[in-house]
């Protein structure tokens, strides 16, 4: 990706997906890098998106982008000393990395509940993964120890995708209510 025709390239190109060898080899599909794929269109598809009914898209995806970023830093320092002596703080942001990745960009194309998904649904998910993990960064805040939060069953947050139906994210935030009223019982 650094050679010069690449890069002259990528000066011209308004997207790239760049693929991720690591996530095919650990069966996350669609295997697209979310640190090597960019979008020079995101401003455009921002305001096209506050134009059709979904004003908080560009927040989201800013949010989700930085706790990407954030997680995949974090699990490489985690590596090397260990993720319970990381603190709460840092251990929460890298299970909502988690949550993220597993719960919204990961797509079964056998399921059809998720082969194909909304933009409706997409967002729920999307808000459902930053209302958990603000929800256990609160906990943390709050005194709960962040290994009382990662015991917690957060399955449901990953499944929402596939046992909700391909438009449905009503069932989704109903999910949300549900998902941190249990966590809140943490306390």
């Amino acid at each position: 990706m650094t050679e010069p025709v690449t890069t002259d390239t990528q000066r011209f190109v308004r997207s790239t997906w760049l693929l991720d060898r690591d996530l095919a080899y650990s069966r996350h599909y669609p295997a697209v890098s979310w640190t090597g794929s960019f979008a020079r269109d995101e401003e455009a598809l921002g305001q096209w998106h506050t134009t059709n009914g979904d004003p908080g898209w560009a927040v989201r995806r800013a949010r989700a982008a930085a706790l990407l970023a954030e997680a995949d830093r974090l699990a490489d320092l985690a590596e090397i000393v260990g993720v319970s002596s990381l603190p709460g703080h840092e251990r929460m942001v890298i299970l909502g990395g988690r949550l993220l990745r597993d719960g919204v960009l990961m797509q079964n194309a056998l399921s059809e509940n998720d082969a194909f998904c909304s933009a409706a649904k997409g967002a729920a998910l999307l808000d459902l993964v930053l209302a958990v993990t603000d929800t256990c960064r609160s906990l943390v805040d709050r005194g709960v120890p962040a290994t009382a939060i990662e015991k917690a069953d957060l399955g449901p947050v990953i499944r929402a995708r596939e046992e909700t139906g391909p438009t449905d994210a009503a069932g989704v935030h109903t999910r949300r209510i549900e998902i941190i009223r249990r966590l809140e019982d943490l306390t």
